[in-house]
């Protein structure tokens, strides 16, 4: 396998995949991300700042993010630092969503988890 390979990076922490999911339908800033998780998780999980900047920079190296060179349009504060989720980025959320699929439906099929999970928010 190549190091482009998304498996290669798989399984993802927790705090990797949150920020891939936070990302997934728009860039947002540090802050923004970090709401974001909480709200869709009713306040269950929570990314603290000092992990989730070190997490960044972790993905900016590894090609799954990418900051902004400048804020979007619809940004209401143009001072802070913007990230996206680079097409590498969407293909290693997107691996690590089917291999938790795959485990998803063997706890299923020996009674150790839910038929229905609850919406995200």
């Amino acid at each position: 396998m190549s190091r482009t390979d998304p498996q290669t990076l798989l399984p993802l922490t927790a705090p990797v995949f949150h920020v891939l999911l936070a990302l997934g339908d728009s860039p947002k800033h540090g802050y923004a991300i970090m709401q974001w998780f909480e709200d869709r998780t009713g306040g269950r999980d929570a990314i603290l700042p000092g992990t989730l900047y070190a997490t960044i920079g972790r993905m900016k190296e590894a090609g799954l993010l990418e900051e902004l060179a400048e804020a979007p349009p619809d940004s209401t504060d143009r001072r802070r630092r913007y990230y996206g989720v680079t097409a590498f980025g969407r293909e290693v959320a997107f691996a690590e969503s089917e291999r938790l699929a795959r485990l998803l439906a063997v706890a299923r099929s020996v009674d150790l988890a839910p038929e229905v999970v609850p919406d995200a928010r």
